[in-house]
């Protein structure tokens, strides 16, 4: 098992409530940099880029996922329906430009939180991993 196959384990094998908790704790620590990049909407724009980036990594947004995004978001099923509703299939490659650019703390933060919202399934699938390691790349 290679260190990267590990470490997308440990979040497998982490509870939810704790993957809630860093997935709250990275988009705080990422808000200022959405926020930056995208000043018109304070951020906004970014922000959903990424969520909708984590969820779509795999192409389906399970029921587990869809609870789980309420949880971290403190909204509503219908809030994160309109959300993935708003997905058009270039937020991931935008994520990966952002992370791309940011220095390796902000960098582990985008990380932490796809990976945190992958896992809270109880698995993170193939596509997944593929696009956790193409954000570390």
């Amino acid at each position: 098992m290679t260190k990267f196959d590990e470490l997308m384990q440990k979040y497998v094998d982490t509870d939810r409530d704790t993957l809630v908790k860093l997935a709250q704790s990275s988009l705080v620590k990422l808000m200022p940099v959405f926020k930056q990049v995208d000043p018109k909407n304070d951020g906004a724009v970014m922000f959903i880029a990424t969520i909708l980036a984590s969820v779509a990594a795999d192409g389906t947004l399970t029921g587990k996922e869809k609870l789980f995004l309420c949880e971290v978001l403190g909204t509503t099923e219908q809030k994160v329906d309109e959300m993935v509703n708003l997905y058009n299939g270039a937020e991931g490659e935008l994520l990966d430009k952002l992370a791309d650019a940011l220095n390796d703390e902000l960098k582990f933060e985008v990380v932490n939180l796809v990976a945190s919202i992958a896992a809270c399934d109880e698995t993170i699938k193939r596509e997944e991993a593929a696009f956790i390691h193409k954000l570390i790349m």
